[in-house]
């Protein structure tokens, strides 16, 4: 029959081992799959995923013990935390201890910060050359912002410290403009922080024509806290979002992806509410300002016309005087030539007259009689010719100086 071991034989021999095989600490590599923190102490969970399919690989429990968290915090300051998030890949200093009760434990000592930030920056330009690649890195801010906006969509957590003071800014805007805002909230730091922003986008985009932008806010923190918005999926999903994208990260340094493809990166989430007050300003002050230049242009025109038509009442006046004047001169020139045409022809007619009261003069039947002749009736009418005169036809002669009848005998 086969030796047999007892389960304590084995583990006691695992420890041994190990023990003799890492007598010291050593620097590991792995990603940290949850974490919780309990009474000073931080207990992990360490994995490594397969590169072809994400599935894990190996997976293993650690601990940072209260003095050595102390150790890490002096060192490392605020930037432990942002380190010790579920999702990151970190490299840590720790002893490999086996208890033969609770198994296998790294004990974790220290960690490398520039490992992780240097990773983190790997990452960072490996999305930006993908984005390039895929022609999306300036996508959204092919986007046109409305003239004036009203209606936004606003991702963000709950905790962010500047959502408040973003609502306070849009809200409480001297110029009294009112906005209709929506909620999405939604993860800004740890594992999560993909799946929140990609689902909230993905919900936004289903009711775009109901908003005029989106907001997406944090309230600051390291730059290792900011390096979830490298993450190609979000900044692809903002690149390609259909209306603009508006970005207050929080961080004055250094520029994060996201910030790279929103249609307007602004620092923080007042200046992100700043933004938009100006930019609702800005219209109603281009408006303000066509109205002016059309009152002052309406006030020109008038003024021109006024003045043209006072030019042209005094031209009238002008002119009628001038017209008056010359309708003087044409009406006294007029007068003295009918005058003197009249008198012409006046004298014209007195000599015609003349002619004709000479000429009638020696028509005149006395006249003529005065010289010698006479004038001869039968029955009062002139007889003209011997044929018309018969034997016993009493006739009347008519001289100068007097008249006689006589009777025909032969």
């Amino acid at each position: 029959m086969a030796e047999a071991y007892t389960l304590k034989e084995v583990n006691d021999y695992i420890k041994q081992v190990i023990a003799l095989n890492f007598e010291d600490s050593i620097w590991i590599v792995a990603e940290i799959s949850q974490v919780k923190e309990v009474r000073g102490q931080v207990y992990l969970e360490f994995v490594q995923k397969k590169e072809q399919d994400n599935s894990i690989a190996a997976k293993a429990q650690g601990v940072i013990w209260y003095k050595s968290l102390m150790f890490i915090k002096s060192k490392l300051g605020e930037l432990t935390d942002s380190i010790l998030q579920a999702g990151q890949e970190i490299k840590f200093k720790a002893k490999i201890e086996y208890h033969v009760v609770y198994g296998l434990k790294f004990s974790v000592e220290d960690l490398d910060a520039s490992y992780t930030l240097g990773n983190l920056e790997l990452i960072r330009q490996k999305t930006i050359e993908q984005l390039k690649k895929n022609k999306l890195l300036f996508k959204n801010r092919e986007t046109t912002l409305p003239p004036v906006i009203q209606n936004i969509a606003v991702i963000s957590s709950h905790k962010a410290a500047g959502l408040q003071d973003f609502f306070s800014h849009l809200n409480n805007n001297r110029y009294g403009y009112a906005f209709s805002t929506d909620f999405y909230d939604s993860s800004m730091q740890g594992a999560n922080v993909e799946r929140d922003i990609v689902g909230n986008l993905i919900k936004i985009k289903e009711n775009k024509e109901n908003y005029d932008c989106v907001v997406i806010i944090r309230g600051g923190g390291s730059k290792m806290d900011l390096s979830y918005f490298d993450n190609y999926n979000i900044c692809a999903n903002v690149a390609k979002f259909p209306i603009p994208v508006l970005t207050g990260i929080g961080h004055d340094i250094d520029q994060n992806v996201i910030e790279m493809v929103a249609h307007s990166p602004l620092k923080t989430p007042t200046a992100v509410a700043d933004f938009i007050v100006e930019h609702n300003m800005n219209f109603e002050m281009n408006i303000l300002e066509m109205e002016q230049k059309i009152k002052n242009l309406t006030q020109l025109i008038i003024q021109n016309n006024s003045n043209m038509v006072e030019n042209l009442y005094k031209d009238l006046q002008k002119n009628a005087l001038f017209n008056l004047s010359n309708a003087d001169h044409y009406i006294a020139s007029l007068e003295y030539k009918i005058k003197s045409l009249s008198s012409i022809k006046i004298d014209s007619e007195k000599s015609r007259l003349n002619e004709m009261e000479n000429i009638l003069k020696l028509s005149d039947p006395f006249e003529i009689i005065k010289k010698g002749y006479s004038i001869t009736l039968k029955e009062n009418k002139i007889v003209r010719s011997i044929k018309n005169i018969e034997q016993g036809n009493v006739v009347k002669t008519i001289l100068y100086d007097g008249e006689f009848e006589s009777k025909v005998i032969e």
